[in-house]
């Protein structure tokens, strides 16, 4: 294989690793802003899960196990959008109770 055939196929094979570095960087700024809207909501985050089923091409969707500013434990699914920083909830359940330090 000549020098510039070689360079070709280099290139064209770095064009998918970057496309996935660039992909996993979206779902990761994505993942920062379900926890900062929980934050801005006196939440405190335990578990934010990135769920491929529920991701769309133009959503990234996660599974979020967080408490509120009463202890309650809260299982919730949210979707955000890729360009966006608002977060939208879809299904919040209370499954628990925090313990309480002070008792």
């Amino acid at each position: 294989m000549s020098d510039a055939k070689f360079i070709v196929a280099r290139n064209l094979a770095l064009i998918p690793c970057i496309v996935a570095v660039l992909w996993s960087l979206a779902i990761t700024l994505c993942r920062e802003w379900v926890k900062r809207d929980l934050r801005e909501r006196i939440c405190q985050p335990i578990m934010v899960r990135w769920s491929p089923v529920i991701t769309s091409r133009i959503t990234c969707a996660f599974k979020v196990i967080y408490s509120d500013f009463r202890g309650q434990v809260h299982r919730a699914t949210c979707r955000t959008p890729w360009y966006w920083k608002k977060v939208r909830w879809m299904d919040d359940e209370i499954i628990g109770q925090t313990e309480d330090p002070t008792s």
